[in-house]
């Protein structure tokens, strides 16, 4: 049964989705091209070897939410120079999905992407996707004021700038623990969990209300 007309989420009015590793899978390799772009930064900014970048990428990853936040909240890094810089990957390899556009559009109510990405790079895997003029509106990290998902901030800002009600709202993204600050605020949520992918987490959370490994599939109603 789709979630269009799963009872679980008669409720829900408004779809919020992470893009990366969430509207794709990780065998497209986009993330993996933007970790090396923010490693190959990382590495030039602190002239130090590849191993020590990505080093310091993972940790301010989990320390802030994403690379950027480190770098800007304890180097003054301008956000829109990296950006620019660390998305600047092949798109090609991404491929249109049907299957995922029509369910998708099948949901009743909003669709809005959640991203710590910018909007231009946002704007550019949902066109490789084949999901362009699918999703009303992009929440990006300027939007958020370059406080990245987990921060608190960031979600009370999302709700209050696009009108949520968290109770009716269901949100769905591949890292655990993103999920925590949207649960606290009362939304459902749907954890895509990667297998085998160390950043997408490990053990399902008590704050995740549904896991699943696949939107497409779990648009569709297909079994897992």
């Amino acid at each position: 049964m789709s979630p269009a007309t799963h009872p679980d989420f008669d409720h829900v009015d408004t779809w919020i989705f992470d893009l990366d590793l969430t509207l794709y899978t990780p065998e497209h390799n986009i993330m993996e091209q933007v970790r090396n772009r923010i490693a190959a930064y990382v590495e030039d900014y602190f002239k130090v070897d590849g191993e020590r970048a990505h080093k310091i990428r993972y940790d301010y990853w989990r320390k802030y939410g994403t690379t950027l936040g480190g770098l800007m909240a304890e180097h003054g890094v301008d956000p829109h120079g990296y950006l620019d810089f660390v998305h600047d990957v092949d798109m090609s390899l991404l491929q249109p999905c049907k299957r995922l556009r029509a369910g998708i559009e099948a949901l009743p109510g909003r669709k809005l992407i959640f991203t710590n990405a910018d909007a231009p790079y946002a704007e550019r895997v949902l066109m490789a996707r084949g999901l362009e003029g699918v999703f009303e509106d992009i929440f990006d990290i300027h939007r958020m004021e370059h406080k990245p998902k987990p921060a608190s901030d960031s979600y009370h800002a999302l709700c209050t700038q696009l009108g949520i009600e968290p109770a009716s709202a269901l949100f769905v993204e591949d890292s655990a623990h993103n999920l925590e600050p949207a649960k606290s605020l009362g939304m459902t949520t749907i954890w895509v969990n990667h297998s085998g992918n160390a950043e997408s987490g490990d053990a399902r959370p008590h704050y995740v209300d549904h896991e699943i490994a696949d939107v497409a599939s779990w648009l569709a109603g297909e079994k897992e």
